[in-house]
């Protein structure tokens, strides 16, 4: 098979994704990896003349071959979907007539129960944060919202003020296709303006409304440096475990689950695709330790 067409095709497609569907670099980086490994796998089939002659035995014994390798059925569900949506966007676009992964089932596995924080220890990062500074008026305003409105650390990090309707407590997470009204609490609303009153003051001429969320040189806070100051406040809090920023977003699902939520609804204040993922936080707050920590059992 020419090879070379083939990852000529990968390379529209995942231009495609990223700039038509607008689909998150991480993502795209992810698919890319997924579909050099098919093509690894494929290109040790000798009897493949072209594309149109890749069948579903193949695509099966790709994912066999993964599984010998030790991969995790997690893992192995994510490869399996970007194959998938690269094989139906080459139907789309008529360079196959018949997509070999269509009778293909992503592998069961047992839902694993996500981090979820309990009000207690919210509360006590909360207490450790000093929002007698600027810096500290932002990591206040960050837990507010990672808590409040259940967005993604990368969907938090590109935020810019324009973004925020404060009159109704909302916000536009996303872009593009994928964008998104979520809502935010008044504790939110609260420390928005502060921080962004403080960060006019401290920045001045180097204030940009464009970015919220800024480090001390005035530039975009990044992922990593959120993850820290989150390790951080979590020690100082008296947290143990790990926790991460999806750990507020996981304690949002579970929390409005838990007081009544509509599933359809959290959906899509959660952005996701498929109801099946958010239908993980039906399962997590039968557990009587959760329901616990979102204070939901009586004393």
């Amino acid at each position: 098979m020419d090879f070379a067409l083939f990852e000529k095709y990968i390379k529209e497609f995942l231009f495609y994704s990223e700039f038509t569907e607008e689909k998150s670099r991480n993502t795209i980086i992810s698919i890319k990896k997924d579909l050099e490994q098919l093509t690894e796998y494929l290109s040790e089939e000798k009897d493949l003349e072209d594309i149109t002659k890749i069948s579903p035995i193949m695509i099966r014994g790709f994912l066999l071959k993964l599984q010998k390798d030790n991969i995790g059925k997690r893992s192995l569900s994510r490869k399996l979907s970007s194959v998938k949506i690269f094989f139906r966007y080459l139907k789309k676009n008529e360079i196959i007539k018949t997509d070999p992964t269509h009778t293909i089932s992503a592998p069961s596995f047992q839902i694993e129960t996500p981090d979820i924080l309990s009000l207690d220890e919210i509360q006590k990062l909360r207490d450790v944060i000093n929002t007698g500074k600027c810096s500290g008026l932002r990591d206040r305003l960050i837990i507010e919202l990672l808590f409040s409105s259940g967005i993604t650390s990368q969907e938090l990090l590109s935020l810019g003020e324009s973004v925020f309707n404060l009159e109704e407590r909302e916000l536009i997470a996303g872009k593009g296709r994928n964008s998104r009204v979520v809502f935010f609490s008044e504790r939110a609303k609260e420390y928005f303006k502060r921080y962004v009153e403080a960060k006019k003051e401290k920045f001045k001429e180097r204030y940009n409304p464009d970015i919220l969320f800024v480090n001390n040189s005035a530039t975009r806070l990044s992922d990593r440096s959120l993850r820290r100051l989150i390790d951080r406040y979590a020690l100082a809090a008296g947290i143990t475990r790990e926790i991460s920023p999806y750990s507020f977003r996981h304690t949002f699902g579970a929390y409005m689950i838990s007081h009544g939520m509509d599933i359809f609804f959290l959906k899509e204040l959660l952005g996701h695709t498929n109801i099946e993922t958010t239908k993980m936080y039906q399962e997590i707050i039968k557990k009587p330790t959760i329901l616990k920590s979102l204070k939901m059992l009586e004393e």
